[in-house]
């Protein structure tokens, strides 16, 4: 146990120090005030196109192993997304990424896993991303939105999709629905500084 005499001594310098100024130095300069953000919530309805073969391809398998089932094959894609499920409708976003057959055992069927970016191309969000995640393992489902930018940022939240039209090792069509929350970023002027 520490005796007084001690304790006196550590409380004397480490007064001494804090005034003679041997604070240690902040981890990071203050830059500016901190501005509350505001969320907002997102929900719009599209339709996923996938064409898997043909001229108008919007993926392309990279790795195709041959394990069982198709274990491990991957592909890219860039596939479209549209207001109606009419491939000659304007253009909303895209679907970039991958998706990779992620089941082993033929007992479970497949089980595709997507990451990919959609990036918005019309008026609304042009430029801005949703962060999308999950598995494809039936017509119908969910993935995750695991982030986002531009207007979009710090997004989270659920994507829905069910599959509407389908010409397998063709084409496909599913309808999704997004629901998500984001944080709108303040503006902070050089005044507010």
């Amino acid at each position: 146990m520490a005796c007084a005499s001690h304790v006196v001594i550590f409380l004397v310098f480490s007064n001494l120090a804090i005034a003679m100024g041997a604070n240690p130095p902040p981890l990071a300069p203050y830059v500016g005030k901190c501005k509350s953000s505001c969320e907002e919530e997102l929900n719009l309805s599209l339709y996923l196109h996938q064409v898997v073969s043909g001229a108008a391809h919007n993926q392309e398998v990279i790795l195709s192993p041959s394990f069982a089932n198709s274990f491990g094959v991957m592909a890219v894609n860039d596939w479209t997304m549209h207001a109606t499920n009419d491939s000659t409708a304007s253009i909303i976003a895209r679907a970039k990424g991958m998706h990779i057959q992620a089941t082993q055992s033929q007992a479970n069927g497949y089980a595709w896993f997507l990451p990919f970016n959609m990036v918005f191309e019309d008026s609304s969000f042009r430029g801005s991303t949703l962060q999308v995640m999950g598995i494809v393992n039936d017509a119908n489902g969910e993935w995750a939105i695991v982030g986002g930018t531009g207007k979009l940022s710090m997004a989270r939240g659920t994507v829905k999709f069910t599959t509407v039209q389908s010409s397998p090792n063709i084409e496909s069509y599913k309808k999704i629905d997004i629901h998500a929350f984001n944080t709108t970023q303040p503006t902070v002027s050089i005044i507010d500084l």
